[in-house]
């Protein structure tokens, strides 16, 4: 049996590190520095708005959301990193690795380990914390909210118990201190997203069953209160939220339809489906009920490490608000992956809470086994960490590009924005304070000299010029290979007849001509270019190469160009 257990907990260590491993690994693959999504508005106008007016700005709303801790993470990245996602993505990591070592840490505080025991906790919690299940978590730079909620909601619940054991052993400093440090943390959660305002209620649920001293509680009571009224104050329902009585009333089964999804949907992503989801969201919340049963019905009987009790309860309400607030785009949209995040976590902690609360150990062996498969099939799913990104990075660079040629073609810059309108205006204001892609110096895209001469060759192609919206600009797409370097170049350069440049462009698409002619290593080397039309003759395709001068392509464009692919 000793044997068993050791070679057990090597081999979820080694699963954990895997996990650990390949997705940072996935991270940098899927990396892109072009603002996406709620970024244009929650990071680059947040910033702009912030030079304007700091503290109005730090606390104002995004939807239902007041993102107070991730714009303490936005504005540095926007200020001194150019907004380019470093500081967002690496943050999005470290509290990810911060709710990992807090889930171990109040695990190993409950509980005498051996080794082998160890390296399996260990191993299980980076399973779950770094599953690549929750993928847009990690690879978008708006998403530190979502590990934020949940560490400091487990930091809020630990700190609690903690100070309900110095309040048993008569130690009211420590009490005391634990104390603040759970309302600390409870504040924070809620100012992280709007689903931590659920933290302070449950620390309420928690104080009475732990049975805290009426100060205490009303300290709770007061801090809940004051942090109630800040969120709330000129709060207004925001166009993507429902109405919460109403939406429950009005549709009970969708809504509880809902709840197993999002509880359930780690079983969905490691393909089990919706049926795999909606048993695995059932089993959550039927075990979840069992121990709130059991806790209730033995108030005075010792529990292990009851934050995991509560952070699980928290998170159950979460779902339910989610529901609230979400159905109106449809009962599937709680299988998103940002929201797995929360399921994974509540999988965790029940796991764990079940593990330290066994009774006996033909219980504990039984709760060993279903974490074993919990851990197995989460990871199952880290298959999908290898999948390829280069077309949505390209199409992103390529959004970024025509963003700062001023075309503005929903075709193109939904692949950063799904609202064009909105973008349009975000994007001029943006160029205006020089933040962002339109900042002096940035390194994603190129800045040319204003003649290109060289008579080095490239190989490639110019597949088609396109007319944009902008009158002013046309789109050229093909592909380049640098033969000499055997590489790709990341950028090219339009010139017309007299070599005097046009406009520019950027490689990383895909590009099957570029294969069949140069191999392999030429299969992203698809290009797109923004360009002034020449007022004469042909355009020119040039690229810099890795000793600092140009090589020009063969092949040559002429206006207007018919969409075939020229000749090689």
């Amino acid at each position: 049996m000793k044997t068993t257990r050791f070679s057990g907990g090597y081999a979820l260590f080694a699963l954990g590190v895997f996990t650990f491993a390949t997705t940072l690994y996935a991270v940098w693959r899927h990396y892109s520095p072009l603002p996406f999504g709620d970024q244009w508005d929650g990071t680059i106008g947040f910033y702009m708005r912030a030079l304007q007016n700091p503290w109005h700005s730090l606390f104002e709303q995004h939807n239902e959301h007041r993102l107070t801790f991730s714009r303490l993470i936005f504005f540095p990245d926007v200020r001194y990193f150019g907004g380019r996602n470093l500081l967002s993505l690496t943050a999005n990591l470290v509290l990810a690795a911060c709710l990992a070592l807090s889930f171990y840490r109040v695990t190993s505080r409950y509980s005498s380990l051996d080794r082998a025991m160890r390296l399996a906790l260990v191993g299980v919690v980076l399973v779950f914390t770094f599953s690549w299940i929750q993928e847009e978590n990690f690879t978008w730079g708006f998403q530190s909210q979502w590990f934020a909620v949940y560490l400091f909601a487990l930091l809020a619940f630990h700190a609690l118990d903690l100070s309900a054991q110095a309040q048993a052993r008569g130690d009211a400093a420590k009490s005391l201190g634990w104390l603040i440090a759970a309302l600390a943390s409870g504040t924070i959660a809620a100012f992280s997203m709007s689903s931590g305002v659920l933290v302070l209620p449950v620390l309420i649920a928690q104080a009475i069953y732990q049975r805290l001293k009426l100060r205490a509680l009303l300290l709770i009571l007061a801090v809940t209160a004051a942090v109630w009224i800040g969120y709330f104050v000129d709060w207004h329902n925001s166009a993507s939220s429902g109405n919460f009585v109403a939406t429950l009333g009005q549709h009970p089964v969708v809504a509880v339809r809902y709840v197993l999804l999002y509880l359930g949907a780690p079983a969905q992503k490691a393909r089990l489906g919706a049926p795999g989801a909606y048993v695995t969201g059932a089993l959550v919340l039927f075990t979840l009920f069992a121990f709130g049963a059991k806790l209730l019905r033995h108030p005075t009987r010792p529990v292990r490490a009851i934050a995991l009790f509560s952070v699980t309860l928290f998170i159950t309400g979460n779902a339910l608000l989610t529901a609230s607030g979400r159905l109106g785009f449809g009962v599937d949209s709680a299988l998103s992956s940002r929201y797995t995040t929360a399921s994974l976590a509540a999988w965790l902690a029940l796991i764990l809470f079940a593990a330290l609360n066994a009774e006996t150990a033909a219980r504990r062996r039984k709760v060993f086994t279903l974490a074993v498969i919990a851990t197995v099939l989460i990871a199952s799913a880290q298959r999908f960490a290898f999948n390829d990104a280069h077309d949505v990075t390209h199409a992103r660079l390529v959004a970024g590009l025509a963003l700062r040629s001023h075309v503005y073609d929903p075709q193109i810059v939904t692949a950063v924005y799904p609202f064009p309108e909105t973008l349009v205006n975000i994007a001029k204001a943006a160029e205006q304070a020089q933040v962002s892609i339109f900042a002096p110096g940035q390194p994603d895209y190129l800045a040319p000299p204003q003649h290109i001469d060289s008579k080095s060759p490239c190989e490639g192609a110019i597949d088609g010029v396109f007319s944009t919206s902008n009158p002013d600009v046309l789109r050229a797409t093909g592909w380049i290979y640098d033969s000499n370097e055997q590489t790709t170049p990341r950028f090219v350069v339009v010139t017309d007849d007299s070599n005097t440049t046009l406009g520019t462009g950027v490689t990383g698409g895909p590009s099957p001509d570029a294969r069949a002619h140069e191999g392999r290593r030429a299969r992203f080397s698809g290009w797109t270019a923004f360009f002034k039309a020449p007022a004469k003759g042909e355009i020119h395709i040039a690229a810099p190469t890795a000793d600092g001068g140009y090589c020009v392509m063969k092949a040559a464009g002429t206006i207007p160009l018919a969409s075939s692919p020229a000749s090689h």
